[in-house]
């Protein structure tokens, strides 16, 4: 009597357990949710441009502004994998090249460079930003030399 007593408790403690399969199959369809929100997530060649675009007027914002402040003529240039002010004098821009956000970015414009300042009112200026794997995705930045850097369309 004692060891169908015994029998009946150790099977209903292992029958308040789950599975090997049942845990199996709840890792997977874990899996799979998490895959398909990474999918999901990635950013296509036309987002990551654009926020490259984003990046770059922001940069171009904030030399602008350093450049009519002080009083200075701010040189921007671009190069295959980073972008550089080049500045006489005090600035608070980074000295060194500041890199593309994906390596496939370049300027497709001819117009490699910008003059940012001395004056508040600038020439009218743009560059257009393209992918090298993907020649017909481009995003053109500019300034009609009142108004702020922004993506023209």
């Amino acid at each position: 009597m004692k060891r169908a007593q015994a029998r009946s408790k150790t099977r209903s403690i292992s029958s308040l357990g789950f599975t090997l399969l049942e845990l199996l199959i709840v890792l997977l369809i874990m899996a799979l949710g998490s895959a398909g929100v990474a999918l999901s997530l990635r950013q296509s060649p036309d987002q990551a441009l654009e926020r490259e675009a984003q990046r770059l007027i922001y940069w171009l914002e904030v030399a602008r502004i350093q450049a009519s402040v002080q009083g200075q003529r701010i040189q921007w240039v671009a190069s295959p994998r980073s972008y550089t002010f080049l500045v006489n004098g005090p600035t608070s821009l980074p000295k060194e090249g500041i890199p593309w956000l994906l390596s496939s970015t370049q300027v497709t414009s001819s117009n490699q460079t910008l003059v940012l300042g001395p004056e508040p009112i600038l020439s009218p200026q743009s560059i257009e930003l393209g992918m090298q794997n993907a020649s017909s995705i481009r995003i053109k930045i500019g300034t009609n030399g009142l108004e702020p850097f922004a993506i023209l369309r």
